[in-house]
């Protein structure tokens, strides 16, 4: 048996994990490598992260929310159903500049002004209905996903006991965090 890979998370505990992968992106040339995710912080395989035993962190009624790129949506749902998810719906992050305007990202076809989210679900969880499918926020460092972000999660399931957040950047308040990055950014105030 492998050794748990996730730290002092409990197994079998949350009714949301949010995951940001840490996707190895295939690149179409060289001059693309300074911006790639690899150029900023340690990259996996899809095998590698599909590997994961992301299952036995979820509750038995637990919400997966996991940040996929646009490239690699089928990459993406694939890995989630390989955790033994449910796909139910999918979303998207409009990113703004500090200014308001939106984002105006790299590309090979689109520029993208955005990056894509995906909902799985294990059991039965109860969803409030007020949470839209576009979550407005600031886009900043790299790979740093938006506090709005965290905030519709805490909305959308509002009855979870336990939160946990893969291939965390920061330490959040009410958010169990995990990865070789955690500190990368200042905790959130109360975490």
């Amino acid at each position: 048996m492998n050794a748990w890979p996730f730290g002092d998370l409990q197994p079998f505990a949350y009714n949301v994990v949010m995951i940001d992968p840490n996707w190895r992106f295939k690149l179409r040339s060289a001059a693309g490598e300074a911006k790639a995710p690899q150029a900023h912080y340690h990259c996996d395989s899809i095998e590698t992260i599909r590997a994961l035993p992301v299952r036995d962190l979820a509750a038995d009624d637990c919400v997966l929310w996991l940040w996929a790129t646009n490239p690699m949506l089928d990459q993406a749902i694939d890995t989630l159903k390989a955790w033994e998810f449910q796909f139910a719906t999918a979303g998207h992050w409009s990113k703004k500049t500090k200014h308001g305007k939106q984002a105006f990202g790299t590309g090979y076809i689109l520029r993208c002004a955005g990056e894509p989210f995906l909902i799985g679900t294990r059991g039965s969880p109860k969803f409030a209905k007020n949470v839209r499918s576009v979550v407005e926020g600031l886009i900043r460092e790299n790979s740093r996903k938006p506090d709005e972000a965290y905030r519709a999660a805490e909305r959308l399931v509002p009855n979870a006991w336990r939160r946990a957040d893969l291939f965390a950047r920061q330490r959040r308040r009410l958010w169990d965090g995990w990865g070789d990055e955690l500190d990368h950014f200042p905790p959130e105030e109360g975490a």
